[in-house]
């Protein structure tokens, strides 16, 4: 999980990134358990007891503790009791907050308090301790504090796709330098930016713009979802592509730019981009 906490400066809005933040209780982490057969659910820890419900094949619990002798107890739509762990596949969640605007960081659960950060629209921050009167307590690069839940809404671990994970990587690296022939970590240009971020999740990108338009498979614009590869031709009549970034949904892509701007997040369908844009290659 270092590569997502590293990556907090993400353009990641709910509806933007189709992550569905369905988590009804936040805690900054919990045991998580599926049902791999219909299971009962019992009013105590053995086979006799009372059934309370069942819950079918695939189904979702939450797991509060191991109640020994191979029996879990659990939560399953608002009523608690005991699951068999052998029907029963647990793992742990992590939770964190996505900002559904630019997002002031406050020093306690209140506007009163100090700011002592921002989160930019869409970023991810974990998520240290639950719900506080309309507030969370979270870990933004670094950075704790508090955020107002009015402009944030929660996703898990499980949720995250890796082309989430992949623009929430890319966009740390909004407002460092473009140097041209620079794959990073500390400047870039266009395709360095895209081979090392690619590269951070086991994915070798060819080096030029140019290459990596035969990286992948080629996808159409509506087909774009977050971690796609944008690709864009400013008029060389014999190479394949000239520029590329990588697309973050909503119309947005981040990308190295110039010399003058640095690494930088812009719009896909402005008049510029929609004059020059080729093609999109989905590599994961």
């Amino acid at each position: 999980m270092n590569h997502i906490r590293r990556a907090l400066r993400v353009a990641m809005v709910t509806a933007v990134l189709t992550i569905t933040c369905v988590l009804t209780t936040a805690f900054a982490a919990e045991l998580q358990g599926t049902t791999t057969d219909s299971l009962r659910l019992r009013a105590e820890p053995n086979t006799s007891s009372a059934t309370l419900t069942t819950a079918p094949k695939g189904a979702t619990v939450n797991v509060v503790e191991e109640a020994g002798d191979g029996w879990y107890k659990v939560s399953y739509n608002g009523t608690d009791g005991y699951m068999s762990a052998d029907y029963l596949t647990v793992s742990e969640v992590t939770y964190y907050v996505c900002s559904t605007d630019v997002l002031n960081i406050r020093a306690s659960a209140g506007t009163q308090y100090d700011k002592v950060g921002q989160m930019p629209r869409g970023a991810i921050a974990d998520l240290l301790d639950s719900d506080t009167e309309g507030w969370y307590h979270v870990n933004y690069n670094g950075v704790e504090g508090y955020v107002s839940a009015d402009y944030a809404t929660l996703t898990d671990s499980a949720t995250l796709s890796l082309g989430d994970q992949i623009v929430a990587y890319a966009l740390q690296f909004e407002g460092y330098p473009y140097v041209y022939g620079s794959a990073g970590p500390n400047s870039f240009d266009c395709s360095g930016l895209t081979k090392y971020v690619y590269s951070q999740f086991g994915y070798t990108l060819n080096r030029s713009a140019s290459d990596q338009w035969y990286n992948g498979t080629s996808i159409s614009k509506s087909e774009l979802r977050p971690g796609d590869l944008v690709l864009f031709n400013s008029g060389s009549s014999w190479k394949n592509a000239t520029h590329v970034g990588i697309y973050i949904g909503g119309g947005e892509f981040i990308h190295a730019s110039t010399s003058t701007t640095g690494v930088i997040i812009s719009d896909l369908n402005s008049n510029y981009y929609t004059s020059v844009y080729v093609g999109a290659r989905r590599i994961v």
